[in-house]
């Protein structure tokens, strides 16, 4: 049964410390969320099939450059019958992780790195502080300084031949940001509405940071913020690939296992050049 959420923001300056901590550890999934993860496709549209296609993640301050692997993260991939597929090949590297699979069935595409939820809890010993990783519950005779769920997902999609719709907001998910135009469909000048999702339900307020072509370290070259729907709207200025990042923090006071929900979505997107 999923716990309710009360939806009161957690200042954003603690996220780094867990990140520094995680990555001291040797957390090869979750280095670090001062870091941004990055999955980008070789391909994001393929006229026909059967056709492989291969896509990398990493996580990085430098836009869709190779800095730190995702270790054996979970990578999979979602087929336009909805089907969840494993890559048929997977190649693990101290930079980053690189999947191939054969695309064979028309339609679009939904490819992930997933960081699965796990309890994340900070204890003092001795005057130091160390990650522990399990739920605040379960932690006996040291003192806690923060508790986190800590989950983060990346995609993006791969159309084959004709796009094919896009399954509807996971209430299953922890956090989602769904493109109100298709990911095949997405052209300069034209703009575009996002919304972000929570298990669901709209996540209102959120903010999306946008990383264009042109960005460079952890300077957005936008930051968006929804409105009470989830609801982002923005002109698509700029041609090539798009990171969209949202980042939420929630207070859980009715969580034993953790004080705060921290939830990541990184979606890449490509923009085309103005149509014809």
């Amino acid at each position: 049964m999923r716990l309710a959420l009360s939806r009161r923001p957690v200042r954003r300056a603690v996220v780094p410390a867990l990140a520094t901590c995680l990555a001291a550890m040797g957390l090869a999934t979750a280095p670090a969320l001062a870091h941004q993860k990055w999955l980008w496709p070789n391909y994001f549209k393929v006229a026909k099939g059967p056709v492989w296609i291969s896509f990398d993640v990493t996580w990085s301050d430098s836009p869709f450059s190779a800095e730190q692997g995702v270790g054996d993260q979970p990578l999979s991939i979602i087929d336009p019958a909805g089907e969840r597929l494993a890559p048929h090949q997977v190649f693990v590297g101290k930079t980053k992780s690189t999947a191939e699979v054969e695309l064979t069935r028309p339609g679009t595409y939904r490819l992930e790195s997933t960081d699965p939820p796990a309890y994340w809890t900070r204890v003092e010993v001795d005057g130091q502080q160390l990650w522990r990783k399990k739920p605040r519950d379960e932690i006996r005779g040291e003192k806690v300084v923060r508790s986190d769920l800590y989950f983060s997902q990346a995609w993006a999609y791969v159309t084959l031949g004709e796009p094919s719709p896009l399954p509807p907001p996971d209430e299953k998910q922890p956090l989602e940001i769904i493109p109100g135009s298709h990911p095949a469909e997405l052209y300069q000048g034209e703009r575009l509405k996002l919304r972000t999702f929570s298990f669901g339900k709209p996540a209102s307020r959120a903010k999306v940071s946008v990383f264009g072509p042109a960005s460079n370290g952890h300077d957005p070259t936008r930051v968006l913020e929804c409105d009470e729907s989830g609801l982002a709207e923005f002109r698509l200025d700029d041609v090539g690939t798009h990171l969209f990042v949202c980042e939420l923090e929630v207070e859980t006071p009715d969580d034993p296992k953790a004080a705060i929900h921290s939830f990541n979505a990184y979606l890449t997107l490509r923009i085309e050049a103005k149509r014809e």
